[in-house]
């Protein structure tokens, strides 16, 4: 009955834009982070460039023309490609699930690396955090005494009165 609506016509090619694409959805995300990042800068229109594509702007004139965009789409497209480059470890031109895998490993070793060095940063010599030093984190000062106490109970899970490391990480692996 509704094979009629699977045929192929040129409304339907036409919107195949809205199919679910994991890079697409991926690019579209970038996209809104950036724009919501650095929306403070331009909120009221004030007409400069953002910070971000300064240095795409080659000719000093404040503006991205047509040829500036086409070097911001070329650089894209060779990040796209050396990352691809980076996950396909045979270099047979395609990656399979295992160099999927092994890529995903790697990321999230890189990304406990850096939580831990932030770690490190706050808590000092002794690697632990205290309720004072977790003050320092930018914004959680301004966090209401409720929201402190919640958030430092869900961290400091042994009831120890400070984060240890794996306290921290944990915590950040669940959510």
């Amino acid at each position: 009955m509704f094979d009629r609506f699977k045929e192929r016509t040129p409304v339907r090619d036409s919107l195949t834009f809205l199919e679910p694409n994991p890079m697409r959805i991926l690019i579209l995300l970038f996209i809104t982070i950036a724009t919501y990042a650095f929306a403070k800068e331009k909120m009221f229109g004030n007409g400069s460039l953002p910070a971000f594509l300064k240095h795409f702007d080659t000719n000093s004139d404040d503006l991205i023309d047509e040829e500036e965009r086409q070097a911001i789409r070329d650089l894209r497209a060779k990040l796209r490609e050396k990352r691809r480059t980076s996950i396909d470890l045979d270099q047979d031109g395609e990656i399979s699930e295992n160099e999927v895998s092994m890529a995903r490993a790697a990321l999230r070793e890189q990304i406990e690396q850096r939580r831990l060095q932030k770690f490190s940063s706050i808590a000092g010599e002794d690697d632990l955090i205290s309720r004072e030093e977790y003050t320092t984190i930018p914004g959680v000062r301004n966090l209401p005494d409720f929201i402190f106490d919640a958030v430092w109970r869900r961290l400091d899970t042994d009831e120890s009165g400070y984060i240890s490391p794996e306290e921290f990480l944990s915590r950040l692996l669940k959510h």
